[in-house]
């Protein structure tokens, strides 16, 4: 997948998205996390955030919220992350697509 910015920095906060897209369930699916792991190496996020992020996860804790602001520059590249990763499973359900809406008035795209 193509990264939706050459800026790591804006990437990182495109990961935070997809992340809490990811855990609108309450499950990181294996497809879900491999599908992060894949592009937050692709998009240059550093390691050490990656692990930071997906050990929130894996201890159940609330994950960092992503800077709205910088993500409403690009937010069409965004939007198309988020879709991404909701297929990256193959099971696209209720949740996911309620936060996917929700994101989008986030981003003043509703």
């Amino acid at each position: 997948m193509t990264p939706p910015s050459d800026d790591p920095a804006f990437n990182t906060e495109v990961v935070k998205l997809l992340l809490q897209v990811a855990w609108a369930d309450d499950v990181l699916e294996p497809a879900e996390r491999a599908f992060v792991e894949r592009v937050g190496a692709s998009w240059k996020v550093p390691a050490a955030t990656m692990t930071h992020l997906l050990s929130h996860l894996d201890q159940g804790k609330p994950l960092p919220q992503p800077n709205l602001a910088l993500l409403r520059t690009r937010a069409d590249d965004v939007l198309a992350s988020a879709a991404a990763l909701v297929a990256a499973d193959g099971t696209i359900n209720e949740q996911e697509t309620e936060f996917l809406s929700m994101v989008e008035e986030l981003l003043g795209r509703a």
